[in-house]
C-alpha cells in the first residue's frame, strides 16, 4: 500500500500548488469575472425564471382543462324496497365504481385572462430590467474595487521610492560623519526616519493586500483567491471614453436607457391592466363543459354516457367588493405614475452629482500634478543644499515629507478621477459590454503598437 501514500501525497501537493496558482486580472478581466460569479445576479436570473413561469401559469387559463374522477362505494347490501303484493324490488348493486371525465373550456371571461396575461408579459420585462441595472451595479462595483487595487499600489510605490531616498540620505549622512561634516544627532534622525517609513511601507502593503481580497469580493470570488493584478489600464489613463461633455446631454441619455424607469413603466402598464383585470369580475364568465360516464352508479337513474352544457357566471352583487378591487387598481395607477416622475428627477439629480464630481476630479488631477512637479524640485534642491551645508536635515526630512504627501495626492486624485468617470458610467445607464468592448478595442491597439 505504498504506492498508495505516495500517490495520495502527490496528488495533494498538486491540487495544494493548483490552489496557489495566481489569477491574472485586469480591468476587463474584473468584470467579465464578476458578471459571470457575482452571486447577486444569480438571485435576478431566479426572479426572471420566475416571472416566465408566472406567464407560463397564466397561459395554462386558456388551455381545456381534463379531469378525471374515479371512485367505488360498497354498500351494506344492495339498493330494494319492498312493494305490497308485489314483493321485494332491487334497484342498484352493492358494488358501484363510477369513472368520469370532465372537460371545461373557457369562452369567454370579460378580459380577465387576457389582462392577467399582460401583466405577466410586463413582469417579465420588469423582471430583465432589474437584472439588467444589477448587472450594470457589478460591473461598476467591480471597476471601482480595480482601480482602488492600483491607488493601494500607487501608494505603496510612493512609500517604497521614499524608503529609498531616506535610506541613501542616512548612507550619506554616516559617510559625512566619518569625514567630520555630519553630527551624531543627524545619522539618528535619519535611522529613526528610515525606521518611520519602513512602518508606513508596512501598512500600504497591508492595504494593497486588503485592496486585492475587495476587488476579489467585487468578482464574486472569495476574498482569499490569489490575485495577480495588471494596470491595463494603468491609473493615470482612462478606460471611459466617449463620455457626454455636457450636463444636458448627460441627463437626456440617462433619462433614455435607465433600466429603473423600464420598470416603472412596465409596472405602470401592469397595473393599468390590473383595473381591467378588476373590472372583469362585473361581466359574464362563460365557459363549455363535456363530461363522459365511463361508470356510473348502479343507485343512479340512467341518463346516458356523456353530458354536454354551457355555464353562464354573472356577478349580480358582492357587496362593493370588485369596486374596491377598481378602486384599488387605480390608486396603484396614480401612485406608480408619481413614481415615475420622482424616479425621473431622482436620476436627473444622480448625474449632476456625477457630472460635477468627475469634472472636480479632473480639475484635482491637475493640480496635484503642478504640486508633485513643485515637490520634486524642491526635495531636490533641499537635498543639494544639504550636502552643500546650506540646508538642515530637518530641512530635508520636510522637503521630503512635502513630496510624499503630493505624490500620494496625485495618486488619490487619479484614483478618484477613474472612480469618477466609473460613476459616471453608472449613471447614465450604459452597459458593462460597451465598456468591455471599448477595452477590447484599446487592447488590440496596445499590441498592434498603433
Amino acid at each position: 500500500m505504498k504506492w498508495a501514500s505516495h500517490l495520495l501525497i502527490v496528488l495533494l501537493s498538486l491540487s495544494s500548488v493548483s490552489a496557489q496558482v495566481e489569477k491574472t486580472v485586469d480591468l476587463a478581466t474584473a468584470v467579465e469575472t464578476a458578471l459571470k460569479f457575482h452571486p447577486s445576479l444569480r438571485a435576478y436570473d431566479a426572479q426572471i425564471d420566475a416571472a416566465f413561469a408566472k406567464r407560463n401559469q397564466v397561459k395554462a387559463g386558456f388551455a381545456p382543462k381534463l379531469d378525471m374522477v374515479v371512485s367505488y362505494t360498497q354498500l351494506h347490501r344492495a339498493p330494494s324496497f319492498t312493494v305490497a303484493n308485489m314483493g321485494t324490488i332491487v334497484f342498484g348493486e352493492k358494488d358501484n365504481p363510477q369513472i368520469s371525465w370532465t372537460l371545461k373550456i373557457p369562452v369567454y371571461t370579460g378580459g380577465k385572462l387576457e389582462g392577467m396575461l399582460r401583466q405577466a408579459e410586463e413582469g417579465i420585462r420588469v423582471a430583465e430590467r432589474n437584472s439588467e441595472r444589477q448587472r450594470q451595479k457589478v460591473a461598476m462595483e467591480a471597476a471601482i474595487a480595480y482601480f482602488n487595487v492600483l491607488k493601494a499600489r500607487g501608494f505603496l510605490k510612493v512609500m517604497e521610492d521614499k524608503l529609498r531616498a531616506l535610506r541613501s540620505q542616512r548612507d550619506d549622512i554616516s559617510k559625512m560623519l566619518e569625514q567630520g561634516v555630519a553630527t551624531r544627532a543627524d545619522l539618528l534622525r535619519a535611522e529613526a526616519a528610515v525606521a518611520a517609513a519602513q512602518e508606513e511601507l508596512t501598512k500600504a502593503r497591508n492595504i494593497e493586500a486588503l485592496s486585492i481580497a475587495a476587488l476579489a469580493n467585487a468578482m464574486g470570488l472569495h476574498p482569499n483567491e490569489t490575485l495577480k493584478v495588471e494596470e491595463f489600464p494603468s491609473i493615470t489613463e482612462t478606460a471611459f471614453p466617449d463620455l457626454p461633455a455636457s450636463l444636458e446631454a448627460a441627463i437626456n441619455e440617462a433619462l433614455r436607457q435607465r433600466p429603473e424607469i423600464s420598470v416603472l413603466e412596465a409596472q405602470l402598464k401592469t397595473a393599468m391592466e390590473g383595473v381591467k383585470v378588476a373590472a372583469s369580475e362585473q361581466k359574464p364568465q362563460i365557459g363549455l363543459i363535456l363530461q363522459y360516464d365511463a361508470e356510473r352508479q348502479t343507485v343512479m337513474p340512467d341518463m346516458g354516457r356523456w353530458l354536454a352544457g354551457l355555464m353562464l357566471t354573472l356577478n349580480l352583487f358582492d357587496g362593493g367588493s370588485t369596486k374596491a378591487a377598481m378602486e384599488q387598481a387605480k390608486s396603484q395607477v396614480k401612485q406608480i405614475d408619481a413614481a415615475i416622475t420622482e424616479l425621473r428627477n431622482a436620476i436627473a439629480l444622480e448625474v449632476t452629482n456625477a457630472f460635477l464630481n468627475l469634472s472636480s476630479a479632473k480639475e484635482r488631477v491637475k493640480a496635484a500634478q503642478q504640486a508633485v512637479a513643485a515637490a520634486e524640485e524642491g526635495a531636490r534642491l533641499v537635498r543639494l543644499g544639504y550636502q552643500n551645508g546650506v540646508n538642515t536635515l530637518t530641512d530635508f526630512l520636510s522637503a521630503l515629507s512635502e513630496l510624499t504627501s503630493a505624490q500620494t495626492a496625485l495618486i488619490a486624485a487619479y484614483a478618484d478621477l477613474r472612480i469618477a468617470e466609473a460613476q459616471f458610467w453608472l449613471a447614465l445607464g450604459r452597459s458593462p459590454e460597451a465598456l468591455l468592448e471599448k477595452l477590447s478595442r484599446k487592447q488590440k491597439k496596445e499590441v498592434n503598437g498603433l
